[in-house]
């Protein structure tokens, strides 16, 4: 029967932890990590569906023409928020750098991890749980307080991760944005109690702000920086098949890390321009700098410009772009965060 309760948005949440087995879901009372995220949307299914009206039997489409496969298929969640300086955001960065110890590098000649769907992860965190927290609808209703949903993708691995901060949104606060994707069947209906899900959420001491970092380069010119974007895309190729989906990840061609960012027009800064215009290779000290000990400074020396335009406000800006380039022995990007 239909009832009157309702519940907002803002009561889902969404918790992370990492995986020892690909694809064996590590649900835990006290171990997973409270992501902060702007909202909870629900995720890209991308079952497979046959919707055609079959040949010889009329116009009409029948229960005979349905067909529905979601074994073989991908699912995709994005998601969005404030960045903390934390073990369950920090599993985002490190999982698509496959890094996992001190600070984040995202290495010359980056290798992707042997990734078997039901075997042991070389590292635990090649693979990661996601879980969006399910509310109790029957809460106020005088009946079980636990009657809850909860939605619970494994073999997750991160395909885009971004780290932003804009000093006219929200005094500069960084924020972060993610792409994730598993091959693994989900499972959407998950009824642990609420209480058996999560035990370590965000908290608001753990983020950090452009306001706090301490010097700022662009292509080795110390800068005056009104915002930032470094991206790292490395997308998640999925093959074979088991009963539970695809068999084995691995990732695509390419690892790229890009930045987008606008910095003060001046005297220090009126060159790049020409620079963007004329060059003949990529700049190898300091392309793009954000000085933040042990808070998610970012440091990368090849870069190469892609774009430089002006960008008129109250005083003259410059947007930058430039893609980050493996010479062979640094890193494409570090991320200081240890």
């Amino acid at each position: 029967m239909a009832t009157g309760i309702a519940t907002s948005p803002k009561e889902y949440s969404c918790w992370i932890i990492n995986e020892s087995t690909a694809g064996t879901s590590a649900l835990h009372a006290s171990n997973m990590y409270q992501l902060d995220v702007d909202s909870v949307g629900f995720p890209s299914l991308n079952v497979n569906q046959a919707l055609d009206v079959k040949s010889g039997l009329g116009r009409t489409f029948k229960d005979e023409d349905f067909f529905q496969d979601n074994k073989i298929r991908v699912v995709e969640l994005s998601l969005s928020g404030t960045l903390h300086n934390d073990a369950g955001h920090l599993i985002l960065l490190r999982n698509i750098a496959n890094d996992y110890s001190g600070d984040v590098d995202i290495a010359t000649g980056i290798q992707p991890p042997t990734i078997k769907y039901g075997a042991s992860n070389t590292t635990a965190g090649d693979t990661f749980t996601v879980v969006i927290k399910g509310v109790d609808p029957t809460v106020g209703a005088g009946v079980n307080l636990d009657d809850s949903k909860n939605y619970v993708f494994s073999g997750c691995v991160c395909t885009n991760f971004a780290i932003s901060a804009d000093m006219g949104t929200e005094g500069g606060r960084y924020k972060f944005s993610a792409t994730i994707q598993t091959g693994y069947v989900p499972n959407l209906n998950e009824v642990s109690p609420r209480n058996a899900i999560g035990a370590n959420p965000y908290a608001n001491t753990t983020d950090t702000t452009l306001a706090s970092t301490s010097g700022h380069l662009v292509y080795n010119l110390s800068c005056i920086m009104n915002s930032f974007t470094c991206t790292i895309d490395y997308p998640a190729v999925f093959v074979g098949a088991t009963s539970n989906g695809y068999d084995v990840v691995n990732r695509g061609s390419e690892c790229a890390v890009t930045v987008d960012t606008q910095i003060k027009l001046d005297d220090v800064t009126k060159g790049l321009p020409h620079s963007f215009d004329t060059q003949t290779a990529y700049n190898t000290t300091d392309s793009f700098k954000v000085v933040n000990s042990a808070n998610y400074g970012v440091e990368i020396e090849n870069m190469v410009l892609t774009n430089v335009a002006m960008s008129e406000g109250d005083i003259m800006m410059l947007d930058c772009s430039l893609k980050s380039v493996d010479d062979g022995s640094e890193s494409l990007a570090t991320f200081d965060v240890a």
